[in-house]
């Protein structure tokens, strides 16, 4: 009777625990913005390097618009299973597609 008591107990606190862990991308995203917002520092508020090569890396497939620095946190929190390459970002972004 005690083992099931516990065994009842167990899987309840495993998951809870395992529902504890979803990823909150809205509250990263947030969060971060109040961050970017103090550091007052715009190429890494708005990652012109970055963008430059997605665009060049994805011409071919993409119409690519600028990313910035939160938005790039919640779309790898989004696709934290993907391999999150200058592709994914925009599939995830919602960029237009060209072909």
């Amino acid at each position: 009777m005690h083992i099931k008591a516990v065994l009842t107990v167990f899987s309840v606190l495993l998951l809870v625990l395992v529902a504890g862990q979803n990823r909150n991308c809205d509250e990263l995203t947030r969060r971060c913005e109040l961050c970017v917002e103090i550091m007052n520092n715009a190429p890494d508020r708005n990652l012109p390097v970055f963008n430059k090569k997605c665009r060049t890396k994805t011409r071919n497939n993409w119409r690519w618009r600028n990313v910035g620095r939160c938005e790039l946190t919640r779309l790898n929190c989004l696709g934290s299973n993907r391999r999150m390459n200058c592709n994914d970002i925009a599939e995830l972004a919602g960029m237009d597609r060209i072909n």
